[in-house]
């Protein structure tokens, strides 16, 4: 099976393979045998429904239904003898992965004799594929949209543009996914990033809360834990489940958002700025903020204000 790589929301560049509409209304039925697949999926139910299995577990898709499958996990989908089923679906990589693991959507999906077919057999040499996964949220199998007009208007735009093909597409397939994306997110998270399906959403809530208001001096983990109910190591468990961050990448995440407030808003030099936000030494907070952003606190403030030669101890506006 492949390697899992991570991806985080500031590296998120998705690749659109395939689009493609699906309508069945006649009186024999359809189905896709048991298989695995190689990229994400991701179906919106326009009109009827289906009958879908990823795993062990199998619900209907109804229409406003939106179903995301990953990579490598094995799924099906079956539609009734007379049962109406309309839907969009895109295959999609989360990262464009270079020409040595792309594949032929025609040749891997799109020309097999599904219904003469039990299962369908791996494709051995797709199975070494990395899988990308957001480490930031998981997505739900299947969700119902809080905008499914939202999301069918733009999987038709979606659709018009891959079968299409005008000159740069791929540009107006990106931006269209992201949106999908975001949408999803969007419905699935809240604005800490905490999944709303989770169990202890709100105790998670609450520790985000603390670390917002003492992100300079970090709180005791294992006293908040112990404050909740939990034990230290399973209180991080659940924080990484609904976050998709240990606590200690959440807070560094914190300072640097505060960093570069701070940074954009006033006239405080880069040195007295780590010291505000958690960090004495300004080779670490520079280190740490490069890692992130993917340039230096010196370099991000000159990117937006266009100032050069930016003290990195002490800014001449504030020397008296």
């Amino acid at each position: 099976m492949s390697n899992i790589r991570q991806v985080d929301f500031l590296n998120l560049a998705p690749y659109v393979r395939y689009v493609h509409e699906f309508e069945h209304k006649e009186l024999y039925a359809a189905k896709v045998p048991p298989r695995i697949i190689y990229d994400y999926e991701m179906i919106f139910m326009i009109g009827g429904s289906g009958n879908y299995r990823i795993n062990d577990r199998s619900f209907v898709l109804n229409a406003g239904d939106l179903c995301i499958i990953p990579p490598f996990v094995q799924n099906s989908f079956f539609v009734s003898q007379g049962q109406y089923c309309n839907y969009i679906a895109v295959h999609f990589d989360l990262v464009y992965m270079g020409h040595n693991y792309d594949f032929s959507p025609e040749d891997v999906y799109v020309n097999l004799d599904y219904q003469n077919m039990d299962s369908i057999p791996w494709e051995e040499e797709l199975t070494h594929r990395p899988h990308v996964v957001l480490n930031e949220i998981s997505f739900p199998d299947h969700m119902q949209p809080s905008d499914p007009i939202f999301i069918a208007n733009t999987l038709k735009d979606l659709h018009a543009a891959f079968v299409s093909k005008q000159y740069g597409y791929h540009l107006r397939l990106r931006i269209l996914l992201l949106q999908l994306l975001e949408a999803v997110v969007k419905d699935i998270a809240t604005n800490d990033g905490v999944g709303k399906r989770h169990k202890y959403r709100e105790t998670i809530a609450g520790a985000i809360q603390i670390m917002k208001n003492q992100y300079k001096d970090p709180p005791d983990y294992r006293q908040m834990a112990s404050d909740f109910g939990l034990s230290l190591n399973y209180f991080r468990t659940l924080f990484k489940e609904a976050t998709g961050k240990a606590p200690l990448e959440y807070l560094i995440q914190i300072r640097m958002d505060k960093a570069k407030e701070l940074l954009t808003t006033t006239n405080y030099s880069v040195g007295e700025i780590s010291v505000m936000v958690g960090y004495d030494n300004i080779h670490h907070f520079s280190k740490l903020f490069k890692k992130i952003e993917g340039i230096s606190p010196k370099h991000y403030l000159e990117s937006l204000t266009g100032r050069k030669g930016v003290s990195t101890t002490r800014n001449s506006t504030n020397s008296t």
